[in-house]
């Protein structure tokens, strides 16, 4: 215990030595660089624990192993980097922005009603649509399970589907309606190319496609051989024929000898623009595809993987594709056997017309109703606990194949204060950033003190005077003391001791960064997480205090926000413990309007919100939001200039 009357002569001498400032002034603590949110908090004081929450982080949260779509082809979640180019839902241009490590989590296989699924986490949000609904509303994976309780939204909740207009402009080694063609009535086991059909039309068209080294020459029935033009003049050196270019081609793919149920897509067809997958679903549907009376577009491949492949293709296109297994049957000397299994798909498109060439299949397509089919929720069920991250994009509506993305703000909020404190009050910050990488933390501060576009950044496509401004902001954060610790799902502990030693080191630390609380381990194995988040603040409230530091934690809020009219965070929304309400001195919530409001007249804008204050008055700062530069800046209202 201490005796007051030995704390009393402190506290005086603390208020004369306030008094007697040169410059006097309503900050006693750490200044944040803003200066109404300063006159409010009189600074960030030494020994506070500081929590920043905002809108529930958007990030949604996938596998590493789950796919995304980039503009060359799938790839890993795990395997992206910062300026990545995506493919889009409408085809413009999109770029990875931010990559965020979310801890373990439990994963969720989200099932639709034409077969495709995903893998995702209970707050993945999705872009839902429901008949009665005037427009689509964002929910999450959790949401969406609740609405499938109710028979009302069973197999009625549809996402968009995707343009396709994504992929690049290969050079591929075989026209893409040639090689879809002959995957569907081409023979590839033979020593000499085949192609079968009746159709004159089938014909012309692959004369016009193929080489124009080479050409059709009849076989017998239906069967014609692809051939050298010209044979006699074919011969290479020492009079060594020259192989049929076609033939080649065919080999390069590893598509030579295969026989019909193991004949397969090549990988750089299913990757290549949307005008030449387009070309080799064409050739697929003009030979194995037919159109039912009904309209629906069907096609049939004894390869499991070739049915797999058109799927996929089919998928890419903005189509919707369903497969089922169908064992098939011949008959020997009167006798019936078992054939090879036949996969059959059942092809809907919004342009069905474009996916054929045959003049009498476009004819049936068009003359039926076009059913407009999409993918709805069909199941949803646990599946595993997995290392996940989630990533931002530049598209405008920040979906990404498939999934969407909106950018958390707590992060920006918190940085440009710690930039302020080192490089303005030359006072050495450590941010633990447990959620953004190292590197992607210093893009973000060049490009906040710089004032330079972060997508220009990323890419590099720097203008003009872009490259005077980096040159500048890298001279003043060269020099400025912040010191980052990327190390993911650090417990309280470590925390502890790695801010103990750079305390020890610079005499002073100015603010500890701790970004975010929920992706902190606990020491001990709590009854639940709201146990372990408990243990968590009051060891960062101890922190701040031993090293009369100001400590500010980042904190994820509750989606319960997201239901109310009014989406300005308040104190029961904070998450998973009340705890962190107990333990924290401030409290600052961000809101930004236009954020859920398009529309709004306040845009560019965000508002501190001071939840709660220990020692001083509740209320709200207004800021200036500068999204191009992930900045916050003081407010400059009407008539303030």
């Amino acid at each position: 215990f201490v005796a007051l009357n030995t704390l009393l002569t402190g506290v005086v001498e603390r208020i004369e030595e306030l008094y007697n400032r040169d410059n006097p002034s309503d900050v006693t603590g750490i200044a944040t660089g803003y200066n109404d949110l300063d006159t409010k908090t009189s600074g960030l004081q030494p020994g506070d624990l500081v929590i920043v929450a905002g809108r529930p982080s958007m990030g949604k949260a996938q596998p590493l192993d789950a796919r995304v779509r980039t503009s060359r082809g799938w790839k890993a979640m795990g395997e992206l980097v910062v300026g990545e180019a995506l493919a889009s839902i409408d085809g413009k241009p999109s770029v990875v922005s931010g990559i965020f490590p979310q801890g373990e989590r439990q994963a969720f296989r989200v099932m639709f009603s034409d077969g495709r699924s995903t893998e995702c986490c209970a707050e993945h949000l999705w872009r839902v649509h429901f008949r009665a609904w005037d427009a689509p509303r964002i929910m999450s994976t959790e949401q969406v399970i609740a609405k499938l309780k109710a028979k009302r939204y069973q197999n009625r909740l549809w996402i968009d589907m995707v343009d396709g207009e994504f992929g690049t402009e290969a050079a591929l080694p075989v026209d893409p309606w040639v090689l879809g063609a002959l995957i569907g009535d081409g023979s590839f086991s033979k020593s000499t190319m085949m192609f079968s059909t009746s159709a004159d039309a089938m014909l012309d068209r692959l004369r016009e496609r193929i080489d124009p080294e080479l050409e059709l020459s009849y076989s017998g029935q239906y069967d014609w051989r692809i051939i050298r033009r010209n044979r006699s003049a074919a011969h290479g050196a020492g009079g060594a024929v020259r192989a049929n270019p076609l033939t080649l081609a065919i080999d390069k793919l590893g598509l030579r000898e295969k026989r019909s149920h193991e004949k397969f897509i090549p990988r750089s067809y299913l990757d290549a623009s949307r005008a030449q997958r387009l070309d080799l679903l064409r050739g697929l549907l003009d030979t194995d595809g037919w159109v039912e009376k009904w309209g629906s577009i069907r096609y049939v491949t004894t390869s499991p993987q070739l049915a797999d492949d058109v799927v996929e293709l089919v998928r890419s296109l903005g189509g919707w594709c369903t497969q089922h297994r169908k064992q098939t049957h011949f008959v020997v000397d009167g006798v019936r056997r078992e054939g090879r299994d036949s996969f059959v798909l059942n092809i809907h498109h919004p342009e069905p017309k474009s996916l054929l060439l045959l003049s009498e299949k476009q004819t049936r397509a068009v003359a039926v109703p076009v059913r407009n089919k999409r993918p709805t929720f069909a199941s949803i069920e646990p599946t595993r606990v997995v290392p996940t991250q989630c990533i931002s994009v530049t598209h405008p509506s920040r979906l990404y194949v498939t999934d969407d993305y909106v950018v958390t703000h707590n992060t920006a909020l918190a940085v440009n204060i710690g930039e302020h404190v080192a490089l303005n009050l030359k006072l050495p910050v450590a941010i633990f950033s447990m959620e953004m990488g190292a590197s992607q933390l210093a893009l973000r501060l060049i490009g906040s003190v710089g004032k330079l576009d972060q997508l220009a950044l990323r890419t590099g496509r720097l203008k003009g005077d872009d490259w005077e401004r980096l040159s500048a902001a890298l001279g003043r954060l060269n020099e400025a003391p912040i010191l980052i610790d990327e190390t993911p799902a650090l417990n309280a502990i470590e925390v502890r001791s790695r801010a103990r030693r750079l305390h020890k080191q610079y005499g002073q630390l100015g603010l500890v960064i701790v970004d975010y609380i929920q992706l902190m381990q606990a020491n001990s194995s709590g009854e639940n997480r709201a146990t372990e988040i408990s243990e968590i603040s009051r060891a960062m409230k101890s922190l701040a205090k031993e090293l009369k530091v100001p400590v500010m934690a980042l904190s994820q809020l509750n989606r319960s926000l997201e239901q109310r009219p009014n989406k300005r965070p308040v104190m029961s929304d904070l998450r998973e413990s009340g705890a962190i309400e107990q333990d924290a001195d401030v409290i600052l919530f961000i809101y930004r309007d236009e954020v859920y409001n398009p529309e709004t007249q306040d845009k560019g804008t965000a508002e501190i919100i001071i939840g709660k204050q220990r020692n001083g008055p509740i209320g709200t700062v207004r800021l200036t939001f500068m999204g191009e530069h992930t900045r916050f800046e003081n407010f400059a209202s009407p008539g303030s200039y």
